[in-house]
């Protein structure tokens, strides 16, 4: 008695890595009626003869020429359960009477090799495969004892229809998964897997030896009926849906929120091209590595200005300066600006610059002329009197007056930028009228140096 099960995988182009399964298919062999004599195979739910070739049922409750462990060509325990079946995929030369040739319907039966029979089990699946989906096909078989040859060729051939050919000719379909190895283990089951894509209309499942690398070897200690033949038992017939992973990066579609872009686990499926931690359907800046607190986007000088905002992207700064470093103003500049602030007067209500503060003007011009690199910005402001929208407004044409006119006396007009806010950052009290003549000003900040 053969107590000993194995399994070994043979031609299967299997991916490296875990398979993930997510629906299995196990055709299991269940003999309802106990097998009584050959060619009973649709005694088992489910299961047919593919062609004129007929196929064994075995179970552990079979008469005993069917029966499990111990049959008419040998002996094999059941993989799982109590039964399997047995099929021939090599007729050759031998003392073959007339009455078994009838009951092996060999209707082109002679002396010589019947070199073109084969049979097959075919299974009905218990659903229909999905299109698109990849499933992997396990099927395990093993040599009868009393066979004398062994065969290559196994396959597993899907179809729409069942096969219901009286010709007990091998079949010339081409299998969509296929074997090259020949199996001749007598003394274990031999486990053939390999994955195939379905096309969705895939209702039976064949199995057997097909033309398509079908070659028959003689390998000695044969006797009896299965001595002139390949004869083997076959079981465990498992269909498992392959879980998909279409981008390859080890998260099943069904998992992945970005399934057809590779990314990574801690995202969820989804990338993170520059590999700072924010993913990219987040990140601002996605080819650049960064910082969350900025969405990805970096802050090359660290001083918590991102670098689109930053002046001064290379070197760190304040914010006050746009990222720049704090300038350092000459006294002489100082003096000028802060003169400035209560000096340069306007039409009352207007944009107009009086005449009286030209002179203050021009020393502004002076000071920025003896510093080109500098980026200054001109804010005007004003006291609470009246509406704040148009206060505002008047503040930042007059801060735009002050820059046409340093323009128009040389200054560049790139380094200039009028704002206007208006009653927005007061200097002093707006409840007294010193406070309120101090609040209406213009003042001059340098934010950054070239």
């Amino acid at each position: 008695m053969k107590t000993s099960i194995k399994s070994l995988i043979v031609a299967s182009s299997l991916a490296s890595g875990a398979v993930f399964a997510q629906e299995t298919m196990d055709l299991k062999v269940s003999a309802s009626i106990p097998p009584t004599f050959y060619h009973q195979v649709a005694l088992a739910a489910g299961f047919s003869n593919a062609n004129g070739g007929t196929v064994d049922l075995f179970a552990k409750n079979g008469k005993d020429i069917v029966s499990v462990p111990n049959n008419y060509v040998g002996s094999q325990d059941a993989v799982s359960g109590d039964a399997y079946f047995g099929l021939i995929t090599y007729y050759g030369t031998g003392s073959l009477s007339l009455k078994k040739a009838v009951e092996s319907r060999l209707s082109d039966w002679s002396s010589d090799d019947v070199v073109n029979y084969g049979e097959y089990l075919q299974a009905s699946l218990p659903k229909n495969l999905t299109a698109g989906k990849e499933y992997e096909v396990s099927i395990k078989v093993s040599l009868a004892d009393n066979s004398g040859f062994a065969t290559s060729g196994w396959g597993a051939y899907f179809s729409d229809n069942a096969s219901t050919g009286t010709n007990n000719a091998r079949l010339s379909v081409t299998p969509q998964l296929s074997f090259s190895e020949m199996v001749k283990d007598k003394s274990a089951w031999t486990e053939l897997k390999a994955k195939f894509k379905a096309t969705g209309s895939e209702k039976f499942m064949t199995v057997g030896c097909f033309n398509n690398g079908y070659k028959s070897e003689n390998i000695g200690g044969g006797k009896g009926f299965a001595g002139n033949k390949a004869y083997y038992y076959v079981s465990a017939l498992m269909i498992t849906e392959v879980a998909m992973d279409r981008d390859k990066d080890g998260i099943l579609d069904k998992d992945d929120k970005c399934p057809d872009v590779a990314g990574l686990t801690a995202f969820v499926g989804c990338p993170d091209t520059d590999g700072d931690g924010v993913q990219d359907s987040e990140d601002t800046c996605p080819t650049v590595a960064g910082l969350s607190q900025f969405k990805g986007c970096p802050d090359t000088d660290g001083d918590g200005i991102q670098d689109s905002e930053d002046k001064c992207p290379t070197v760190a700064g304040i914010a006050a300066q746009y990222g720049c470093p704090e300038m350092k103003i000459d006294k002489k500049a100082l003096e000028v600006f802060t003169k400035a602030m209560s000096g340069i007067q306007f039409e009352s209500g207007k944009d107009v610059i009086k005449k009286t503060s030209y002179g203050i003007l021009d020393n502004v011009v002076t000071v920025l002329k003896e510093n080109p690199t500098w980026y200054t910005t001109i804010e005007g402001h004003t006291d609470n009197v009246g509406n704040v929208v148009k206060n505002k407004e008047l503040s930042h044409k007059r801060a735009v007056a002050v820059e046409k006119y340093l323009v128009d006396h040389g200054c560049s007009d790139a380094s200039l930028t009028p704002m206007g806010y208006g009653v927005e950052r007061p200097i002093a009290d707006n409840k007294t009228a010193a406070g309120k003549a101090k609040n209406r000003r213009v003042e001059f900040k340098v934010t950054y140096a070239q």
